[in-house]
């Protein structure tokens, strides 16, 4: 009679293991996860959603006397799952995961947003959905490794390096800030530039055709200082490595290999033009010409739509050169050296600023590198700069930022960009503002 008892015992015990063993490959199973959760390159267009679930753990009807839902499985109930779908068609987007967090109650889904939408527009919705409970961007972790940049040439970048650039990059990239480069085209098969361009258009080919192939050395030179990969073993650090830049070409070069390019009003415009139309946060025009009605109607466009326009300054004042850098609006650029004065200006509403521009290591075509010098190398400085500080705010003006960018060449310009820090400068140049317009009244 006993053995008959423990048989029964031992079949019971055997049929439920069966059944959570079961259970648990069935939930491993539940479990789906896109492969676009783990590209990094993605992140920054993931979300975490979160709302309570009261299934969680609850034992189903008719199974109370058989078995337990095992706690901590990723098993989500099916109303969960509809919550999800419907949250998803709502807001139109893409699940990548879901699953159930047992030990708070609430069901987790990791949503991907489309590119062509506003990231802070859909999560402002999705907070104020009574369905939901929590909305928050992913993030990504890092290993404490000690050790600054594998780029064996970041050694050599004394123009960075003096401004702490390590310390910068810790907090901002540039990363979901769109820079249109206006200049010759872009070796974008470079090893430090080859997946930084977003997009590249040419609006000299009809130009092309006429003389040898081009072989786009400023503009590699200007890209390379703008968005030069980090830490991917090569070359240089660009001071903007996650930016996302437009190559648009719209001069070309005197002669083949040489850094020495030319631009007229009609492929400028059609450039100037697409950067709008592309709604680039950035415009880096490293040129200098005579003042041109028609891209200074552009220009002055470009500005009102929000754009930072950044620009170089002539190295001498004359009527064929200093535009577009003296039209009001626009942050003029020049390269500092022995022989200028390396105070920034801001007068007759015109904006200066001072960067390095001398001897700068920087991409080069064929994969090649080397120094260059002038106000086109200290143009792209301030763009990097530039895109640096709008990733942390993206509503500083012109003259904001021109109050900030000013004080690059200063030891502690790194420490502006920590948040409390930021605050207090954009207060003070909103201060500073306010003056100024109350003299002129």
């Amino acid at each position: 009679m006993l053995n008959s008892h423990i048989k029964i015992f031992l079949g019971i015990a055997l049929l439920l293991m069966a059944m959570v063993v079961a259970f648990s490959v069935k939930a491993g199973r539940d479990l789906f996860i896109d492969p676009e959760v783990y590209d990094s390159k993605q992140t920054n267009r993931i979300i975490l959603v979160t709302y309570t679930d009261m299934h969680i753990n609850s034992i189903p009807i008719g199974m109370s006397n058989l078995t337990y839902r095992q706690r901590g499985s990723y098993s989500s109930s099916t109303w969960s799952k509809r919550i999800a779908s419907n949250i998803g068609d709502d807001y139109k987007l893409k699940i990548l995961s879901q699953w159930s967090i047992s030990e708070i109650g609430e069901h987790c889904v990791v949503y991907a947003i489309d590119e062509d939408r506003s990231i802070d527009e859909v999560i402002n919705a999705l907070t104020n959905d009574h369905r939901i409970s929590s909305v928050q961007t992913m993030s990504t972790f890092q290993v404490m490794a000690n050790g600054e940049y594998t780029d064996p040439y970041y050694r050599l970048q004394v123009n960075i390096q003096s401004m702490n650039i390590n310390e910068i990059h810790k907090r901002t990239t540039g990363k979901n800030v769109t820079i249109a480069i206006i200049d010759t085209g872009v070796d974008t098969r470079h090893p430090d530039l080859e997946g930084q361009i977003q997009h590249s258009k040419n609006f000299v080919a009809q130009k092309q055709l006429e003389q040898q192939p081009s072989s786009e050395l400023h503009g590699t030179a200007v890209a390379g200082v703008i968005a030069a990969k980090a830490n991917n073993g090569e070359g240089i650090v660009g001071i903007a490595p996650d930016s996302n830049v437009i190559a648009l070409k719209a001069c070309w070069e005197v002669k083949a290999g040489s850094l020495e390019a030319i631009c007229n009003s009609f492929t400028l415009a059609l450039a100037i033009n697409t950067a709008i139309e592309m709604e680039a946060d950035i415009l880096n025009l490293s040129l200098t010409g005579p003042y041109d009605p028609l891209l200074a109607r552009l220009i002055e466009k470009a500005i009102q739509r929000g754009i930072i326009i950044i620009a170089s300054k002539a190295d001498k004042d004359d009527e064929e050169s200093g535009f577009p850098a003296q039209q009001p609006g626009v942050i003029g650029v020049s390269s500092i050296n022995a022989n200028n004065i390396m105070q920034s200006l801001y007068e007759d509403h015109l904006l200066t600023v001072y960067a390095p521009g001398e001897e700068i290591l920087t991409t080069l075509p064929k994969g090649t590198y080397d120094f260059v010098s002038g106000n086109s190398l200290a143009t792209a400085h301030v763009s990097g700069l530039t895109a640096l500080l709008l990733q942390l705010k993206r509503d500083l003006t012109n003259h904001q930022l021109f109050n900030l960018l000013v004080k690059a060449n200063e030891p502690s310009f790194h420490k502006i960009f920590r948040n409390r820090q930021l605050n207090n400068a954009v207060k003070l140049t909103l201060k500073s503002e306010k003056q100024s317009r109350n003299r002129v009244n």
